[in-house]
């Protein structure tokens, strides 16, 4: 009769190490991000953690991203361990890399427009008008003297435009 008890405790303790753990496992799986197309992500890069736009969906670890205020040849597919968080409020992006701000034509201290100084700057959360409404977006670069280029959130890039400063709203 003890040695019955005995093997009974063994079985209840076994099936609740077991629960447990399966338990643990479904939390762990719970928590994992799901990122969809159009989310702003922080992604590693080098050492930094840069701004950038969920493109794409690859497959369920790999995303294609377009980093916010560079050129659509900096987009690359990343893993799922490089998006490092979502995005929430406004963002001071780091500098461009050396590399990549020779790529771009930038001088170590990359500057706007050669004309007057512009109240925006690369990185600048704004509002556009476009045909009505007011969309909102991301200044990429100055073009020029009164002429911004812009990427519009949750948009792919071939909606990334040059507008002129005159239909932007207003800062965010």
């Amino acid at each position: 009769m003890g040695a019955k008890v005995g093997n009974q405790r063994v079985m209840a303790s076994t099936f609740l190490r077991a629960a447990v753990t399966v338990a643990l496992l479904v939390a762990v799986v719970a928590c994992t991000d799901d990122y969809r197309i159009g989310e702003y992500v922080w992604v590693a890069w080098e050492g930094r953690d840069y701004p950038a736009y969920v493109i794409d969906q690859r497959s369920k670890t790999r995303f294609r991203v377009h980093y916010d205020g560079y050129d659509t040849r900096w987009d690359e597919d990343v893993t799922l361990d490089r998006i490092k968080g979502r995005i929430k409020g406004p963002v001071v992006p780091p500098p461009a890399p050396d590399r990549v701000a020779r790529a771009m034509g930038l001088g170590p201290n990359p500057s706007g427009s050669a004309g007057a100084p512009s109240v925006f700057a690369a990185g600048d959360r704004v509002r556009v008008r476009w045909r009505g409404s007011t969309y909102a977006a991301t200044v990429l670069a100055l073009e020029g003297p009164g002429k911004l280029r812009v990427h519009y959130e949750g948009y792919g890039p071939e909606w990334d435009e040059v507008v002129s400063d005159d239909r932007v709203a207003r800062k965010r």
